[in-house]
C-alpha cells in the first residue's frame, strides 16, 4: 500500500518506480497523494485521492514514495519526524528504480550510516541516488591515483590535516575555474566548487560526519600496479573499477563495450 509524497510537479520517473514496486512485490495499491503541487494534482487524479499529511498518522500504508525532479529526502524526513511518522517507510522514486532494490535492503543501508571515501564524484552520486546524507568529505572532488593512495595510507591522520589552497585550474568540461587544495601530501581537485573557502567549509562539515565503523573506499585505475597497491590496503569494504580483466577480489571490470569511445574516467 503506497502513498505518493510530491516535492515538485516534475515526476518523470514516478510511473517507472511504481512499476518496479509492482514487479518486486507482486501488486501494489496507491492509496493517494500528499503534499500535492497544483500541476501534479491535475495530471494524477487517477492515482488516488489527496491525503492531508496529518492523516498519515493513522493511515495504514507500507511505503511513502517521494517524487519530484532532483529532490532531496532530508526535508521530507525532517517533516515526517515532526509529524511522528515512520521514516523507515519513506523512499525516493529514483531510489526505487535502482537495480536490485528492495525496501528491506534499503532500510538496512540507511540505518548503517555508510561513509564513502571516493576518488571522484562517484560517492556523491551514490549518496544522491539513495537519498542518503553525505557522511564523507570526498564529495564533488577528483584525486589522482597516487595522491588518493597516499591519503588512504593513513586516512584518519590525513583527514585531520588542514586543507590548504594550492592553485586554481580551469575545468575542461565547464570552462570554470575551480580550486586545487592540498591535504598533507595529496592534491584534491575541488572540481564542483567555485572558490577555496566554500570548498573548505563543505569539506570540514562533512569530515566531521565520517563513520569510521562503516567505511566503503572506492577508486578507479587503468594501471594494474595501482590496483595491487589498492588491494593491499586494510579496508574490509573497497572497490576499484578497472578496464581490464583481473582476479583481484576488490576489482570490478568495466568491459570495453560499456566505455564506448569515452575516456575510462567518464565511464566510471
Amino acid at each position: 500500500k503506497v502513498v505518493i509524497w510530491f516535492q515538485s510537479p516534475h515526476f518523470q520517473i514516478l510511473s517507472f518506480a511504481l512499476g518496479v514496486l509492482n514487479r518486486r512485490y507482486g501488486s501494489i495499491s496507491v492509496l493517494g497523494l500528499t503534499n500535492v503541487p497544483p500541476a501534479a494534482n491535475m495530471k494524477n487524479k487517477s492515482l488516488g485521492v489527496v491525503i492531508d499529511k496529518n492523516d498519515l498518522k493513522t493511515l495504514d500504508y507500507d511505503i511513502i514514495i517521494v517524487s519530484g525532479q532532483d529532490t532531496s529526502l532530508k526535508p521530507v524526513l525532517d517533516e515526517s519526524f515532526a509529524l511522528n511518522l515512520d521514516v523507515d517507510k519513506i523512499v525516493l522514486d529514483r531510489t526505487v528504480c535502482i537495480p536490485g532494490f528492495s525496501m528491506e535492503r534499503y532500510r538496512k543501508l540507511r540505518r548503517s550510516k555508510l561513509s564513502i571515501l571516493s576518488q571522484n564524484c562517484w560517492g556523491g552520486l551514490i549518496y544522491h541516488s539513495f537519498g542518503l546524507q553525505f557522511l564523507s568529505p570526498t564529495i564533488n572532488i577528483y584525486v589522482a591515483d597516487r595522491d588518493f593512495l597516499r591519503l588512504l595510507d593513513d586516512p584518519k591522520s590525513a583527514l585531520d590535516s588542514e586543507l590548504r589552497f594550492y592553485s586554481s585550474k580551469v575545468d575542461d568540461a565547464s570552462q570554470r575555474d575551480y580550486p586545487i587544495m592540498t591535504l598533507g601530501r595529496s592534491k584534491l581537485h575541488m572540481i564542483h566548487y567555485d572558490d577555496a573557502e566554500s570548498a573548505r567549509r563543505k569539506w570540514e562539515d562533512r569530515r566531521l560526519r565520517i563513520n569510521w565503523y562503516n567505511l566503503l573506499v572506492m577508486m578507479y585505475t587503468e594501471n594494474a600496479l595501482v590496483l595491487k597497491q589498492f588491494d593491499r590496503l586494510p579496508f574490509s569494504k573497497k572497490i576499484c573499477f578497472v578496464p581490464f580483466e583481473t582476479d583481484v577480489d576488490c576489482a570490478f571490470h568495466i568491459p570495453p563495450e560499456l566505455v564506448r569511445g569515452r575516456s575510462f574516467f567518464e565511464a566510471v
